[in-house]
């Protein structure tokens, strides 16, 4: 039973890797004389800026000495996959939220940490409006708050085909509290998110965990994060941060694995799983007084 077919952020991650390892101690400045290219086409190719094309891969492969049928098909599939024109591109967002967009439709674990609202994925489409508008200081009708809200959606529409697909990633968010204490487009809005939590845990491969306010200091003070990881390639962290100034887009291994140390440390507040039950039941009855 094979695995899946990678999307297009992983095969340009997993392809650009392979071609840096076979390139070896070559000289950069050689292969790009012998390939006919600038060496900025082969660096961006080697970083995963740019996709390369079947045919170049193929020609690229071979000048590395890579003979066998079996791997070049591999390396040319990598090279169709990572060309797939997928949705998100064609929406106009700065580059590192397009392409956290695309590797977290090919991530196999989403992980995430919220202070301030509920993780997107998350988020009821009322609520998604509610913040949205909030967050930009434009009134819900704004363009531009339909547009982010719209591809909030389109990315939850993702997540559940992925769901329910034959090979579904596993989802673990953590909320602090305070989130769900905090009324987010009124009383009715919010019970019907916090009821929508509810359901979303009941899912197999999700898991909410609901940071107390006694809990006191944590290590996720530092600021909210998203943080997904790959089957395909251990070595391939992303992590996303998201300011109303600028976001962030985070794949050094040295940055990342903070991040990793966080969240572990974070999901291990909640060992009997029972945190996202006692946190709703307390922030309903909030919102009834």
């Amino acid at each position: 039973m094979g695995g899946p077919t990678p999307g297009p952020a992983i095969a340009r991650a997993l392809l650009s890797k392979d071609l840096r390892t076979l390139r070896d101690d070559r000289p950069a400045a050689d292969v790009a004389r012998a390939m006919h290219w600038s060496l900025s086409k082969l660096n961006r190719i080697e970083n995963g800026k740019v996709t390369i094309g079947p045919v170049e891969v193929e020609a690229l492969a071979r000048h590395y000495g890579v003979d066998g049928a079996g791997e070049l098909r591999r390396l040319v599939r990598l090279s169709v996959a990572s060309r797939q024109r997928m949705w998100w591109r064609d929406e106009h967002f700065g580059e590192d939220f397009t392409n956290f967009i695309a590797f977290e439709h090919d991530a196999s674990h989403l992980y995430g940490y919220q202070a301030t609202f509920i993780p997107p994925l998350l988020q009821i489409p009322e609520y998604a409006l509610a913040v949205t508008s909030s967050v930009l200081r434009r009134p819900a009708r704004d363009r531009e708050v339909r547009t982010i809200v719209d591809v909030r959606l389109k990315r939850q529409e993702s997540l559940r085909e992925r769901l329910d697909g034959d090979f579904p990633p596993s989802l673990s968010q953590v909320i602090d509290e305070a989130v769900l204490l905090r009324p987010v487009g009124g009383g009715d809005v919010m019970t019907a998110q916090l009821d929508h939590l509810a359901e979303m845990a009941k899912r197999p491969g999700i898991r909410i965990v609901v940071l107390p306010l006694r809990l006191g200091v944590h290590p996720g003070l530092g600021g909210t994060f998203e943080l997904l990881t790959f089957t395909e390639d251990d070595d391939l962290d992303v992590v996303f941060i998201e300011t109303p100034a600028s976001d962030f887009l985070l794949t050094d291994r040295e940055d990342t694995a903070t991040f990793r140390e966080i969240t572990t440390e974070l999901l291990d507040t909640d060992p009997s799983g029972d945190s996202l039950h006692r946190a709703l039941t307390a922030a309903k009855a909030t919102l009834r007084s």
